[in-house]
C-alpha cells in the first residue's frame, strides 16, 4: 500500500533534516513544504503495476462468446462512481475481446465479464504522513483518516480495478483476473485512465501459459 510507504518515507526525511531546522529561518515550514513535495513527487512517479492470474487448465482457444455481468464501483467521489465510468470500461474489453475474433452476445456467452473498483483518497499532512480520506471508498479510512472526505484536500487517489472473466457453468467457474493498480491525482484522473488500464491488462489475453 501507498500509505505505509509514504510514512516510512516521511520518517526517513525528518531523520535526515532534524539537524537543520535550528539552522534555518522557519527552517519547520521549509522541511515540511520540501517533504511533501517530495512525497507527492514520489506518488506521481510512482509505477502503477498490474497482475494477470489464470486457470491453466482452461482453453482459451475454445472461448468464442463473451457477456458482461454485475459492475461495482466502491467510492462515493462522484467523478468516479458513475455509469460512464463502466461504459468506458466495458468498451475497452468489448474492443479487445472482438478483436481476438470474439463475439458479444446476451445470452449463453462462454465467458462473462465482471468489474470490480475501488477509489481511496489521501490527503498528506504535517511530517509528510498519507492519511486516507474516509469516504473514498465506503467507510474505509483506519486510524488517521479524515472524516469529512468534501471538505478534505486530495492530494493523491489510489486505485485498484479488478476485472474477472467466469463461465457460465453452475457455479461460475473464474478462467482469468487482471488486477491493476494505479495512483493518480485525483478521482477524475483515475476515472480517465481506467479505459487505458483495461486496455493494458487485455494485451496479455489470452494468456500464453504458466
Amino acid at each position: 500500500m501507498v500509505a505505509p510507504i509514504l510514512a516510512l518515507l516521511g520518517q526517513g526525511f525528518q531523520s535526515r533534516t532534524r539537524n537543520l531546522i535550528p539552522s534555518l529561518p522557519g527552517g519547520d515550514m521549509r522541511i515540511a513544504a520540501l517533504l511533501s513535495g517530495l512525497i507527492l513527487l514520489s506518488v506521481v512517479l510512482r509505477a502503477d503495476d498490474h497482475n494477470i492470474d489464470f486457470d491453466s487448465h482452461t482453453d482459451f482457444s475454445k472461448l468464442k462468446t463473451f457477456s458482461f455481468g454485475a459492475s461495482q464501483i466502491n467510492s462515493r467521489r462522484p467523478e468516479l462512481k458513475n455509469t460512464l465510468v463502466v461504459s468506458k470500461i466495458q468498451d475497452a474489453i468489448r474492443t479487445a475481446l472482438t478483436a481476438r475474433k470474439m463475439k458479444e452476445t446476451p445470452d449463453h456467452a462462454d465467458i462473462v465479464a465482471t468489474i470490480t473498483v475501488d477509489g481511496l483518497d489521501y490527503s498528506v499532512g504535517p511530517g509528510g504522513r498519507a492519511n486516507p480520506i474516509r469516504g473514498g471508498r465506503g467507510d474505509r479510512g483506519g486510524r488517521g483518516g479524515t472524516d469529512n472526505p468534501s471538505a478534505a484536500k486530495v492530494d493523491f487517489t489510489e486505485g485498484t480495478l479488478v476485472i474477472d472473466l467466469n463461465t457460465t457453468a453452475i457455479p461460475p467457474v473464474l478462467v482469468w483476473r487482471g488486477v491493476y493498480h494505479d495512483t493518480e491525482k485525483n478521482d477524475a484522473k483515475l476515472a480517465q485512465k481506467l479505459p487505458d488500464d483495461t486496455k493494458k491488462l487485455f494485451s496479455e489475453f489470452p494468456p500464453k501459459g504458466k
